[in-house]
C-alpha cells in the first residue's frame, strides 16, 4: 500500500540559511570572510568598520584587483570560486579562501551590497542582496578594489540572531579576528572602526617584528624570545615564544599560522604547551606567535567549514619540531657581555667538604671547587599569587590547562589593553609593582653579584647591578633536581632498584596495552614489570630516584596516561609530573637555614641548569627590587 513520503526537497532558501549555519556563526564569522577574500585579493590595505559589535553592520573595504560586473554576479553562487579549478588543486591549496561558500552564506542571512571595481576598468558595479534574493545591479563609480557590507546579520532568522552575545563580546571576536589577519600579513595595512572610535590602526611598513609589537604591546614584546629558523623534513617553524613570566589567564595572546593561515590546531598547541609544561603556574596561559611552513600537499585545510581547523600528514614531525624549538629557546642560556661588578662575600668550599650538619639535606649541593659563574634567569610577569605557596605540588599543574578562555569584554570607552599591560593581572600591591623578575635582555649573573646573605630562612639575597636581587633557594634548588632527574629518565641513565616485595597493580584493557607497546621505554627509564594475568602487573624493580615514593601511583600515573588516545603525548613527556613531585621533595626547604658555601653551591648548580626562570610549578626562582624605587620612597630621587 503506498504511503505519503515523508523526505521532501528542501527550496533553495531554507537549503542556503542552513549552509551558511556552517560558515556565518557570528560576526566574527563574516569578517573572517571577507577579510581573507580581502587578502587573497592581494589587498596592501584593509578597512574594516563594524556597528553593533558587527550585528548591525560589518564594512570591508580594500585596494585589491576588484571584480568585473559577472564576476560579482557570479561570487554570490553557491561554489563559486576563482580559487581552485580541478582536483589537484583541493590538494594543494595556496589560498586562504577556496569553497566558493562565503558570500552567497553570508547573503543568505544578511543585507548585503557589494562595490567593486577592477583597476582596468573605468567603471564599477554595485550589487544589493538581501536573504540572498538579488534586489538590482548598477553600474557606478568606484575605488579600484572592493567594498562589502554586511547589514542586519541574521535579520530573517529570528531563531539565530537571539543566541548571539552582547556587543562587546562580538566586537572582542571581531578584533581576534582583525589581529589574527593582521598578524598573519605584516605587509598589509590593516584599520578597524567601531562606530566612530579606530581600535585598530596598523601600518604596513615595520615588517613583522614591528606588527608583534603593535598587536602584543611594546612593554610585552620585549620579553618575547625569538625562536631561531629550524627546519624538519619539508616543514619550517620560526616565531617568537613569551618568556614563561609573560603569560594571560586567557589564551587570546596566542598566535598559530600555517602557510600564513591563522589555525586553532590541538595538536600544534598542545606541542606548544609542552615546551611550557613545567614553566606556568596553574590556569596560566603562554604568549606564542609561531609559523610553521609546509607544502600545501602536506596539510588538509578542507576538514572545517570555517576553516579553522587543519590536518597534518606528518603529524608527529610537526609535534616534535614544534615541541623541540619551543623548548630549546626557553631552556637556552641567556647571552649578553657580562659587567664588571665586585664579587664578594660568597665563601669557597674545599674540594670535599660536606655542608654543615642540619643546614642542608646530605648531598644536596656537591662542594665547591671554584667560585659560581652563574647566569640568572628566573622571572615571572603576572599576577605573583597565582602559584600559590611553596607547597604546590606537581598534581595542580595539568599537562595542559583545560581552563576554557573567558569570553573577553571590549568595552566601548575602554579598547583592549596589549598584552602584558598592568590590566593583564590582578590589582598589584606596590610591592609587587616594585619586585620584578630580571628582564629577559638584562638577565642576572649571580657570579657577578655581592651574597649579602639568607633572609627568612627562605631567600639569598644579593647585591647587583640590576638593584637587589632575591633568590628563592626552594625553587632554585627544585628546578635544579627536575632538570637533572628529567636528563636521567630521557637519556635512559636511571639506576634501577629491585622491590623487596613486588607491588601488584590492576590495569584497564586499554592502559594494559599501552604498558605493553612501551615495555622498551619503561625498562630504559628503570621500570620492571612481570605480567601476572590480563591486566595484572607485578612491579619488579623501579627507579632508583623512585623507590620510596609511590612506584604503583607512578605506573599507573604512566599508564592512564599512554592510553589516552586524545593527547599525542610522549612517554617521557608523562613522567614529567612525576619528576616534579620527586624534585619538590628533594629541594632544600623554605624555612632551612643555608651557609654562604652550600648558597655559593646551589648558584654553581643553578648556573648549569637550563630553563632557570622559575621553579617547575611556575613559581619564580629570583626577583630584582631596583633602586629607583627604593631612591624614590626615600626621596632622593
Amino acid at each position: 500500500m503506498s504511503k505519503e513520503s515523508r523526505i521532501r526537497i528542501l527550496p533553495e532558501s531554507l537549503a542556503n540559511q542552513i549552509a551558511a549555519g556552517e560558515v556565518v556563526q557570528r560576526p566574527a564569522s563574516v569578517l573572517k570572510e571577507l577579510v581573507e577574500n580581502s587578502i587573497d585579493a592581494g589587498a596592501g590595505r584593509v578597512e574594516i568598520d563594524l556597528e553593533s559589535g558587527g550585528a548591525a553592520r560589518v564594512q570591508v573595504v580594500d585596494d585589491g584587483h576588484g571584480m568585473s560586473e559577472d564576476d560579482a554576479l557570479l561570487c554570490l553562487e553557491r561554489h563559486a570560486t576563482s580559487k581552485i579549478a580541478t582536483d589537484w588543486d583541493l590538494g594543494r591549496i595556496a589560498t586562504l579562501g577556496f569553497r566558493g561558500e562565503a558570500l552567497p552564506s553570508i547573503a543568505a542571512v544578511s543585507k548585503m551590497t557589494i562595490t567593486t571595481r577592477r583597476p582596468e576598468d573605468a567603471l564599477g558595479t554595485e550589487v544589493r542582496i538581501e536573504g540572498g534574493k538579488l534586489l538590482r545591479v548598477t553600474e557606478m563609480g568606484a575605488a579600484p578594489g572592493a567594498r562589502v557590507e554586511v547589514r542586519s546579520l541574521f535579520y530573517n532568522v529570528p531563531a539565530r540572531r537571539k543566541f548571539l552575545k552582547r556587543k562587546e563580546t562580538e566586537l572582542a571576536r571581531c578584533l581576534e579576528v582583525a589581529n589574527q589577519a593582521a598578524m598573519a600579513n605584516p605587509n598589509v595595512s590593516f584599520v578597524l572602526r567601531h562606530g566612530k572610535r579606530t581600535l585598530l590602526d596598523l601600518d604596513a611598513s615595520g615588517g613583522l617584528q614591528a606588527r608583534a609589537a603593535q598587536l602584543v604591546g611594546e612593554a610585552a614584546s620585549s620579553h618575547l624570545l625569538k625562536i631561531p629558523r629550524a627546519a624538519s623534513e619539508n616543514m619550517t617553524f620560526s616565531g617568537w615564544a613569551g618568556a614563561p613570566g609573560l603569560n594571560r589567564s586567557t589564551r587570546d595572546a596566542q598566535y598559530l599560522f600555517v602557510n600564513g593561515r591563522p589555525i586553532r590546531d590541538r595538536l600544534f598547541v598542545h606541542a606548544a604547551y609542552a615546551a611550557y609544561r613545567s614553566f606556568l603556574p596553574v590556569k596560566r596561559h603562554p604568549v606564542f606567535i609561531l609559523f610553521l611552513d609546509m607544502p600545501p600537499e602536506d596539510v588538509d585545510v578542507n576538514v572545517h567549514p570555517a576553516k579553522q581547523e587543519v590536518r597534518f600528514r606528518f603529524a608527529s614531525g610537526v609535534y616534535d619540531l614544534v615541541r623541540d624549538s619551543v623548548a630549546a629557546v626557553l631552556g637556552a642560556r641567556p647571552e649578553r657581555a657580562r659587567r664588571d661588578f665586585a664579587h664578594q662575600g660568597v665563601s669557597r668550599a674545599a674540594p670535599g667538604a660536606a655542608a654543615e650538619e642540619g643546614a642542608a639535606p646530605a648531598g644536596s649541593f656537591p662542594a665547591r671547587t671554584s667560585a659560581p659563574a652563574l647566569l640568572g634567569g628566573g622571572g615571572y610577569y603576572g599576577d605573583f599569587g597565582a602559584a600559590g605557596d611553596s607547597g604546590a605540588s606537581a598534581e595542580e599543574v595539568p599537562l595542559e590547562s583545560s581552563a576554557p578562555a573567558a569570553d573577553a569584554v571590549v568595552a566601548e570607552s575602554n579598547p583592549p589593553a596589549p598584552v602584558g599591560s598592568p590590566s593583564d593581572s590582578a590589582a598589584s600591591s606596590p610591592l609587587e609593582r616594585t619586585l620584578e623578575p630580571p628582564h629577559p635582555a638584562d638577565p642576572v649573573v649571580l657570579s657577578e653579584c655581592r651574597y649579602l646573605g639568607q633572609w627568612e630562612e627562605c631567600f639569598l639575597l644579593f647585591a647587583s647591578p640590576q638593584g637587589l636581587v632575591l633568590v628563592d633557594q626552594h625553587a632554585a634548588h627544585e628546578r635544579v633536581l627536575y632538570n637533572r632527574f628529567r636528563d636521567q629518565f630521557r637519556e635512559g641513565r636511571v639506576d634501577s632498584q629491585a622491590c623487596l616485595v613486588p607491588e601488584e597493580i590492576r590495569l584497564r584493557p586499554e592502559e594494559a596495552l599501552s604498558i605493553e607497546a612501551h615495555r622498551d621505554d619503561l625498562l630504559r627509564s628503570g621500570f620492571e614489570l612481570e605480567c601476572a594475568g590480563p591486566g595484572e602487573y607485578r612491579i619488579r624493580a623501579v627507579p632508583a630516584l623512585l623507590a620510596d615514593r609511590d612506584p604503583a601511583g607512578a605506573v599507573r600515573q604512566i599508564a592512564e596516561g599512554l592510553a589516552d588516545i586524545e593527547r599525542p603525548v610522549s612517554f617521557a613527556d608523562l613522567i614529567d609530573g612525576i619528576i616534579a613531585r620527586m624534585s619538590c621533595k628533594g629541594a632544600v626547604k623554605a624555612a632551612q637555614p643555608m651557609r654562604p658555601e652550600q648558597a655559593a653551591a646551589l648558584v654553581e648548580e643553578l648556573e648549569k641548569t637550563p630553563g632557570r626562570w622559575t621553579c617547575p610549578h611556575g613559581r619564580p626562582v629570583m626577583l630584582v627590587m631596583g633602586a629607583g624605587p627604593v631612591r624614590r620612597r626615600f626621596l632622593r630621587s
